[in-house]
Parts: structure tokens; sequence; C-alpha cells
């Protein structure tokens, strides 16, 4: 089935792939390319893979040499984001955020910010879907988690902000603000 969620092992061997240290600096990170995901799936348009697999691997030429078994794993992790976030379903969409160890090593602390700026890359592939969120407000509240962590001017106004639990809820409002990003695109096609 084209749009069947990876197994783990499927997602461990596209990990491995695009988190690679040495990848292009281009090529999309496991985190980055689910967000890349969460943005193609969002828009009621569909991007074909030709469209935004070079962008995703890094450049003009960025198929070259990647074998044809991790571009299918590509192509069925953007399709199975893009299902389960049409189909609205909150709890099948989940995320894949990084993880980062705390100074002292023992907690770990989400960081979605590779995620978001993936997601953004993606919104460049249909520019004149995510203008027109700018004259709906609730529209763009959807995506203002999203702008704070996927860009520098974000973070660092996150980082200003002094605020005691601000960025833990910005980040637990990332998955409902992509479903509703997807009901905002979809009740306008």
């Amino acid at each position: 089935m084209p749009d069947e969620p990876l197994t783990d092992g499927e997602l461990d061997v596209l990990g491995d792939f695009l988190d690679d240290p040495d990848a292009p600096a281009d090529r999309l990170t496991l985190t980055a390319f689910d967000g890349f995901s969460a943005g193609l799936g969002v828009s009621s348009s569909v991007i074909e893979p030709d469209r935004w697999l070079d962008l995703a691997l890094g450049g003009e030429s960025g198929t070259e040499g990647v074998s044809p078994g991790i571009l299918e794993l590509m192509v069925r992790h953007a399709a199975s984001v893009r299902r389960v976030i049409q189909d609205g379903d909150s709890e099948e969409f989940t995320p894949i955020f990084d993880a980062l160890e705390e100074e002292d090593g023992d907690e770990e602390e989400v960081s979605p910010v590779e995620w978001c700026a993936g997601f953004l890359l993606a919104t460049d592939l249909y520019p004149e879907s995510f203008s027109s969120l700018a004259d709906d407000d609730a529209a763009v509240n959807l995506m203002l988690p999203i702008v704070v962590f996927g860009t520098e001017e974000g973070i660092e106004a996150l980082e200003s902000k002094e605020e005691d639990g601000f960025a833990e809820d910005l980040i637990d409002s990332i998955q409902p603000s992509v479903l509703g990003l997807c009901r905002y695109f979809n009740s306008r096609s």
C-alpha cells in the first residue's frame, strides 16, 4: 500500500540515511523530513514526489546516487503522514521531534526546531496557499508555533520570553495546529 506507515525498522533505515553525518549539508534529517512531510500533507493539493524529492535530499540533483529503496521509503513516509493528517486522526499523527539531553544528562528535552523548519520548507512549494493564511487571524494563530520554532527570529523571540511553560505550551500546540491547518485548507478547496 503506497501510504502505509513505515515499520520501526524501515524508519530506522530511513533515519540512518537521512541523519548520516557525512550527508550533504542541505539534506533534511529524519526529524526535518517528517516536518517537511507534514507541510506537504496539510494542503488539499497533492504535490508529486518529483517536485519535492530533490529539495528534501539537498538540491537539484539530490536523488542522484540514492537507492530506489530509500526513495520509496521517503515517498511512502510522506504519503503516510499526508493520509493521517488528511484523516484528521489526532491519535495517529505524532510528529517526530528531536530529543535533546539536558546538560546534566538526566532529562531529555523535546525540540521541534528541525521539524518546524522542515514544515516551513515544504510551504515554499505552494506559496499561494500559505500566503492566503495572512488574511485569517485563526489561520495565522495555527501557524504561530511552527513559525516560532522554525525560524531564527522566532527562536530569538522565544528565548527573550520569560513566561514559564510558554515554550512547552507552544510545542504541545504544534500537532493540533497542523490538523487545524489541514481543515482550514480543505474548507477552502
